[in-house]
């Protein structure tokens, strides 16, 4: 039970030192939300999965996208090109 508690208690506080926003710029444009007009993201990253590959077990093979979660209103927005950090 100490080890459960102990393990317990390092992912609550990894959840609370959780990663921090940042502002991007994708090919070399900074990146603003469209709907509140926000510069600051959380960084991600999603499969791009297909029916055929899905359909062989082979979904490791399928790309994957890079994407950015507004902090000021959650919307999500999907890059083929990964977002690089901005000052």
């Amino acid at each position: 039970m100490k080890k459960f508690l102990g393990a317990f208690a390092a992912g609550v506080k990894a959840m609370a030192d959780g990663p921090t926003p940042d502002r991007f710029e994708v090919a070399g444009r900074p990146v603003r939300c469209p709907h509140c007009g926000g510069e600051h993201f959380l960084e991600g990253r999603a499969q791009l999965n297909t029916a055929g590959l899905t359909f062989l077990n082979l979904d490791w093979a399928n790309r994957s996208a890079a994407t950015l979660a507004c902090v000021g209103c959650g919307r999500l927005e999907w890059f083929l090109a990964d977002p690089e950090e901005r000052a």
